[in-house]
């Protein structure tokens, strides 16, 4: 909802004036109203120009226009609490200098959810229609319904759009349609969605689309007239819209009608790529087919959407489900139902039907076999995935194959469980390695037998074994624990050799950044800081954003990032990609105002897999998601560009996945603690990724994850007298509890960051006793590794690690 700025209502404002005296000590001094809250802020850039004005008639009205103006530039700086601080004060004052400050602190509340603090300033106050275009009337409107009064929501709204000329007059349409429909009003509801597609054009596509649901919903046969007329708009709302269409006929007894139409609009919706909407269309015209006079056409067309690879598993699924129900089927219709369940993660589903291909005489391969027995072993079922392994060793002729057969069948037998079979399966591992020598096989059966060895020498000597495979998918933790192995037999000279090698085979990824840091680490113990040195670098090169690749930066003077941010990776798309993504924020943003949850979900995931293929286009929706405080969509979408890209991070993917939402509040809530404002972010960053109302499954709430026990207590020690729980989720009560209680922790701890944030994460007690037990102070990387809790080690590194990211990327900020 845009709020009014004081730059369009200054001169009502201050027409009140500001008597000189009072200016003359606001602009030596800069007094601010708000320093109750602590936030400073410059005072006014125009001061000069408001000596100009003639003298106020009473300071209290003064008092009131410096509120008005330090609140508008505290909800500017995103502080809207502190703004609603500043300004709940002077709301008690007659005449525009009162409505003004009124309006402004329902603004505020509005910011950070205070609905019950809008109804408060703005309930009953006669002017709240004609000040300021009715914005009051519109907040008051959108409160009551927040607060689940629909009654005087709809009262509201139905008051604002009687306002002459009211701005907002699409999104209180919307809204009040919303409202009508849940009451069952369901004509009336389609007039007023009717209306605020003439509102909001940019989404009129989802606005009639509402409209015709509720036509739908009252029994009006004009609601397939309607639909039938509309063209265009998203991939997403034509969906919704022809499938409400394609109903209208059907009631309509003109179920042909219906299927063509769907036809027709599935065609140019995969012409367009649009292949999840195209793919839902065929669906649902397979379905009309199979009650019509063509059932065999509806057959086929289940059995093409189910094999077809470019629609959504869901979709695939939906279809190999219901071609399942017909009877008869065959094999090309029970494999196509394989392949849907096996992309919508059903192994069990997909075996079955598979196994169906074979029994219906379909000719099977030796490599269908094998896959057989791959589903049944993901699936648990280790009986039926031996027995499969069997059958497919004796029809296998490629090596590889053959003993990727023997050694499932081995690996079934071991998962049955039971000493006899743990056994025997050993003894099958051992007769792979033999027989099957140098193939993958060969080295996870090598590998299976290291872990199950008796001793650490003879684990060490299969580990070696299976190392000495590359192609096995576990040469890689079998070269680990050669190292890992040797360094527990006191082999340091061992331990290095393999993790030097493990370093040069596998350079990338944060598993090898951590072993090239430990070994640095070693040669750096024994002296050898030239041999430890290229170890910190290939740290750093591994993954620059890992807690270990920061410490091999601190070893070496240097930040991790530094080489990322000076050589970025370009980024590849067409010069359209931006603006289409940009576009799709736009219409975002007005259904998130108009309060269409589900239909935001729809576009936003129709837009993602249309830039499937576009990743500049992501990037910018990324940048979308989190600029709107939607960190976690923002960061998922970081992640998946990142792994396309192998990994290579630049400074706008840094910047998606690890955000500094709430930069202004956490400054300013740091500053005051006397703490690191980038310290504390890296702390949000981890225990919220920066949700303002998140909350944990033993209630931990909002930015900083505190405790509702913990921020009774706290409450009293920032002057909150007021508490309640609900206080949490405001970012900025929340980051001022947060921050002073990690301030009193590096206060207990004299500035350890690593203990302070181990007592923060495990509590003070067991902080306590770790630095006691593990001797802190005398090896940082000892004292981290040792602390028991897997939960608390691992935060103590995450949170170090993004504090030195978040540095390099906001420090200068």
């Amino acid at each position: 909802m845009p709020m009014l700025r004081i730059s369009e209502k200054a001169r009502t404002m201050l027409a009140v004036g500001i008597p000189a005296a009072v200016l003359a000590v606001a602009m030596i001094a800069g007094p601010l109203l708000s320093a109750e809250w602590g936030w400073r802020t410059p005072l006014l850039d125009d001061l000069e120009s408001l000596t100009e004005l003639d003298a106020v008639r009473a300071l209290p009205r003064t008092e009131a226009v410096l509120a008005a103006l330090e609140g508008q530039r505290q909800l500017d700086a995103g502080l809207p609490y502190a703004a609603w601080q500043t300004l709940r004060k002077h709301i008690d004052l007659d005449g525009q200098a009162g409505q003004t400050v009124n309006l402004l602190a329902a603004e505020a509340a509005f910011e950070w959810g205070g609905w019950s603090e809008v109804r408060a300033l703005l309930a009953e106050r006669p002017w709240v229609s004609e000040f300021a275009g009715g914005e009051g009337a519109l907040l008051l409107a959108r409160a009551e319904q927040e607060l689940g009064d629909e009654t005087a929501a709809i009262r509201g709204y139905r008051s604002y759009l009687a306002i002459p000329n009211a701005p907002e007059r699409g999104i209180a349409s919307a809204r009040l349609g919303g409202l009508l429909a849940e009451r069952g009003d369901h004509v009336t509801a389609a007039l007023f969605f009717e209306a605020a597609a003439a509102g909001v054009p940019e989404v009129a596509d989802w606005l009639r689309v509402k409209q015709v649901e509720q036509l739908v919903e009252a029994g009006d046969p004009m609601a397939t007239s309607v639909a039938s007329r509309q063209t265009g708009g998203s991939a997403a709302a034509r969906l919704r819209r022809l499938e409400l269409e394609a109903s209208g006929w059907i009631t309509a007894a003109e179920t042909e009608r219906a299927i063509d139409r769907l036809d027709w609009e599935a065609r140019v919706l995969s012409a367009e790529g649009a292949y999840a909407e195209a793919g839902q269309l065929q669906l649902d015209r397979a379905r009309l087919l199979l009650r019509s006079m063509r059932p065999e056409v509806g057959r086929e067309l289940l059995r093409v959407v189910a094999e077809d690879t470019r629609a959504p598993a869901t979709i695939r699924r939906d279809a190999a489900a219901e071609l399942g129900e017909l009877d008869g089927l065959t094999a090309g219709e029970e494999l196509a139902r394989a392949s849907a369940y096996e992309a919508g993660s059903r192994p069990g589903l997909a075996a079955r039907s598979l196994r169906r291909t074979f029994e219906l005489g379909d000719s099977s391969t030796p490599e269908q076999v094998l896959h057989l027995a791959d589903l049944l072993f993901e699936e648990s079922d280790y009986g039926g995935a031996r027995s499969e392994y069997e059958r497919a060793d004796e029809v296998l002729t490629d090596p590889e194959a053959k003993a990727s057969a023997v050694l499932g069948a081995a690996r079934s037998l071991h998962r049955r469980g039971g000493s006899r079979n743990r056994q025997k399966a050993l003894e099958e591992y051992r007769g792979i390695a033999e027989d099957h020598a140098g193939t993958a096989a060969a080295g996870s059966a090598l590998f299976y037998l290291g872990d199950a060895a008796s001793t650490r020498e003879s684990g060490l000597a299969y580990y070696r074994r299976a190392a000495a495979i590359p192609s096995s998918p576990n040469a890689r933790e079998a070269l680990f624990r050669v190292g890992d192995r040797s360094l527990r037999l006191d082999d340091t000279a061992g331990a290095i050799r393999a993790w030097e090698q493990y370093v040069a085979r596998y350079p990338r990824g944060e598993p090898t950044s951590d072993v090239a840091y430990e070994v640095g680490r070693l040669h750096e113990t024994a002296g050898r800081a030239a041999r430890a040195r290229p170890m910190y670098q290939a740290a750093m090169s591994a993954d620059p954003v890992s807690y270990y690749a920061v410490r091999a930066a601190e070893k070496l003077g240097v930040n991790s990032l530094d080489d990322v941010l000076a050589e970025p990776e370009p980024w590849v798309g067409l010069a359209s990609e931006p603006a289409e993504a940009a576009a799709v924020l736009r219409r975002l943003d007005q259904l998130d105002e108009l309060g269409l949850e589900e239909a935001w979900e729809a576009e936003y995931e129709s837009a993602l897999r249309s830039f499937e293929r576009q990743p500049l286009a992501r990037l910018v929706l990324a940048e979308g998601m989190r600029d709107r405080f939607r960190p976690v969509e923002g960061i998922r979408l970081g992640r998946q560009l990142l792994s396309e890209r192998n990994g290579e991070w630049d400074e706008r993917l840094l910047r998606v996945v690890f955000p500094f939402l709430y930069q202004e509040a956490i400054v300013a809530e740091a500053q005051r603690a006397d703490i690191d404002p980038i310290f504390y972010a890296a702390l949000v960053r981890q225990e919220s990724a920066f949700q303002a109302a998140v909350k944990s499954r033993v209630g931990a709430t909002g930015l900083g994850q505190i405790m509702p026990s913990t921020g009774r207590w706290l409450a009293s020690a920032v002057g909150i007298t007021d508490y309640q729980q609900s206080l949490l989720e405001i970012p900025e009560v929340n980051l001022r509890m947060g921050t002073r209680y990690i301030r009193d922790l590096l206060r207990r701890y004299n500035g350890a960051e690593d203990l302070a944030l181990a007592g923060y994460n495990a509590g003070p007690g067991r902080a306590d006793r770790w630095r006691r037990q593990f001797n802190y102070g005398r090896d940082t990387d000892r004292f981290r590794e040792a602390i028991p809790f897997d939960e608390t080690r691992h935060y103590v590194k995450i949170v170090l690690r993004n504090e030195s990211v978040y540095r390099r990327l906001y420090g200068k900020d």
